[in-house]
């Protein structure tokens, strides 16, 4: 079959959800199209669209121009002529106007649609928010309710949509997957994780949302339970200078390091490799691939019970969940994991979890499934 993904932005060898459903249909022998924008995503990144040497893509990518992008929503052209190729037009999100297009001339050529969505909470932005709020009883409406199959990326994402957007029809739960080949557990010297002898790793952009601030403050009290810990954080944003505020308010210098250089993607495996536990102490979170990526390298995860880590992490098996906001429960979590045998037994099973219920060959099996019900 013919499959065209639509997403408003596509960065390849960041290999997000879009690159990682893209391979699993092909190599179920589906022809794919991903049809996106040549507009960047917004976000603060410090993981690179770099490609390894060798690297090749196994699928077609159509990126069509921008005239104008609009409150980080690109508005192209040409797609009705890409979607009338296709025989199933996959959706990754209801709001980007590509995805309104697409949807358009998906109907107007009778060619089935499958809609996605991994939103769990409103945008924190009052334009933003009100700008939805608007797409949401008008054009969201019409998709919600014309598409042939409805999926959500997390539990939460399905709950946002029946509780929040009122959709009353059935709603498939399809997680995000990862390539098992390359995230996976191996040994190796330090590159990039170089202090301490307990080291812990979280992956974010520094924006408010993602509760780095407490797990700053939890660091006090790790500290004093493990004085070899050492906290790394990957990423950029709008809360760096205010983070480092913290720490240097809180006398943490010595314990916490900002790595704010980019990082090609195929490296990040290492950096996983490198730490000791991975955390994530969000207070929203739409999924956290990054919680799925650490785990596929056999680390324990203590995340919070927001998004998508309600599903990922099996609290007290693959590691922990927290309330979020919680400093001392963040401590009390870290602290336990200092036990190599507790902290190996977990991370292996996180490994094995991952293998089973989120590897991108299992996942685009899910979403064959639900291809051969609308065909």
């Amino acid at each position: 079959m013919n499959i065209g993904i639509v997403v408003p932005y596509f960065t390849p060898y960041v290999r997000g959800n879009e690159y990682g459903l893209a391979q699993g249909l092909t190599r179920l022998g589906h022809n794919i199209t991903i049809i996106t924008s040549t507009a960047r995503a917004p976000r603060e990144k410090a993981i690179t669209d770099k490609a390894p040497q060798g690297n090749k893509i196994d699928f077609d990518v159509r990126y069509l121009p921008v005239f104008i992008d609009m409150g980080d929503n690109p508005i192209v052209s040409g797609v009705k002529d890409h979607i009338k190729e296709q025989d199933i037009v996959m959706l990754q999100e209801d709001y980007p106007l590509i995805c309104h297009k697409a949807y358009s001339a998906a109907r107007e050529y009778d060619i089935p649609v499958i809609l996605s969505s991994e939103r769990t909470y409103s945008p924190e932005n009052i334009a933003k928010r009100y700008t939805l709020k608007l797409l949401d009883a008008t054009t969201n409406r019409k998709l919600w309710e014309g598409a042939d199959a409805l999926t959500a990326h997390c539990t939460a994402a399905k709950e946002f949509i029946i509780e929040e957007l009122g959709v009353k029809r059935e709603i498939t739960v399809i997680h995000v997957g990862v390539d098992t080949d390359m995230f996976r557990p191996q040994q190796q010297g330090r590159k990039y994780l170089t202090k301490g002898d307990f080291r812990i790793l979280t992956v974010a952009r520094l924006h408010r949302y993602k509760g780095l601030e407490y797990l700053v403050e939890a660091m006090e009290t790790v500290r004093k339970e493990i004085p070899q810990v050492h906290l790394y954080i990957l990423g950029k944003g709008g809360e760096e200078q205010n983070l480092k505020s913290l720490v240097n308010k809180l006398q943490l210098d010595d314990v916490v390091t900002f790595l704010t250089k980019t990082v090609p993607n195929y490296e990040i495996p290492k950096l996983y490799a490198e730490c000791d536990i991975y955390v994530q102490p969000s207070i929203v979170e739409p999924y956290g691939i990054a919680v799925v990526e650490a785990m596929a390298c056999g680390k324990p995860v203590v995340g919070t019970k927001v998004g998508g880590m309600r599903d990922t992490v099996l609290d007290k098996e693959t590691g922990f969940l927290v309330e979020p906001g919680n400093p001392a429960e963040l401590a009390g979590r870290i602290t336990v994991l200092r036990d190599d045998e507790l902290r190996r037994e977990k991370g292996a099973r996180a490994r094995a979890r991952v293998e089973k219920e989120f590897d991108w060959k299992y996942i685009a099996s899910r979403y064959q499934e639900l291809i051969d019900v609308i065909t």
